[in-house]
């Protein structure tokens, strides 16, 4: 059915006089009493009874009446949605992550998305950062948060947040009492470290302390900060972390900064080059606006 039709049907079922409702439809009063029999013909049934004094709904005229009214609150209910959607106010979010993150700018990106998109529906996967681009590139997750870059034509990776590597170590340990330490200063310590074969990440601290001088003795290698934290805690090693899992909880262990020059680490946002999702970029632009206020410094104030 032409929806046209149905507007001036409903337009007449309402004022019950063709002059008005033509006025109304801003059109003569002719054509609109043409339009009313070539929709009755195509329906089949008569939809007024009209006299020369007054223009009545049959019973057929008031089912479609009511009906109408349903179409036109759908129709003006899917238009606001496709709207919503197109604005990035409405949609899905499929986001990867390492645990590490869960501080600073990404639990605050995710309240504020939130509190202003209610209507999106967002799901975290915690992946390591070699699943999750197979992820991305299968169309699986919209979006990658991990601490390396990625130089892949298909890709993007956007660089968020910087922040000092600190030194974890349990809280009785004897460097525990220096206030900073030199990365040298670890080489004799076993050290609990993230996976190697499956962290850049991890590499890049490993690599970090042979230009220090020494190749770090790897007592475990672990998936999760938590676990890590836990090892360390035991005094089985040390570990070197992003400054701002101090956040995390972390009773018996003692986080030290380290003396320049230090590794640090950056937040990226990876995602799929030309990616059309408005939702995406709603919440890009969040993130980056809470990266431009400094949500995670630099540097924490350790102790």
């Amino acid at each position: 059915m032409d929806l046209r039709l149905l507007r001036y049907f409903s337009v007449l079922a309402e004022e019950l006089h063709f002059g008005r409702a033509a006025t109304r439809l801003n059109m003569s009063q002719p054509p609109l009493s043409q339009q009313i029999r070539l929709l009755e013909g195509e329906l089949g049934t008569p939809l007024f009874l009209r006299t020369q004094r007054r223009v009545e709904l049959t019973a057929a005229g008031v089912a479609l009446k009511s009906q109408a009214a349903l179409v036109f609150a759908q129709m003006a209910r899917a238009v606001d949605l496709t709207r919503q959607a197109g604005r990035g106010h409405l949609g899905t979010l499929e986001i990867g992550m390492i645990s590490s993150v869960m501080v600073g700018v990404l639990p605050r990106a995710l309240r504020l998305f939130q509190d202003r998109h209610p209507d999106v529906k967002w799901t975290l996967h915690e992946m390591m950062p070699a699943a999750q681009l197979v992820a991305l590139k299968e169309r699986r997750l919209d979006l990658c948060l991990f601490r390396t870059a990625q130089q892949d034509p298909q890709l993007v990776s956007e660089a968020l947040a910087s922040e000092a590597i600190a030194v974890v170590l349990p809280q009785l340990h004897p460097l525990a009492k220096r206030a900073r330490l030199r990365l040298a200063d670890l080489a004799e310590q076993p050290f609990i470290s993230f996976k190697l074969d499956q962290s850049q990440f991890a590499a890049y601290l490993y690599q970090s302390c042979i230009e220090a001088g020494f190749t770090p003795r790897i007592y475990q290698q672990v998936v999760e900060v938590q676990t890590l934290l836990s090892l360390v805690r035991e005094g089985l090693g040390i570990g070197l972390l992003p400054a701002s899992t101090v956040m995390f909880p972390h009773a018996g262990v003692s986080y030290r900064k380290l003396v320049e020059p230090a590794p640090s680490t950056t937040l990226y946002a990876t995602y799929r080059k030309q990616d059309p999702s408005p939702v995406l970029q709603v919440f890009l632009a969040i993130m980056r606006g809470l990266a431009e206020q400094k949500a995670i410094p630099p540097a924490l104030s350790l102790p």
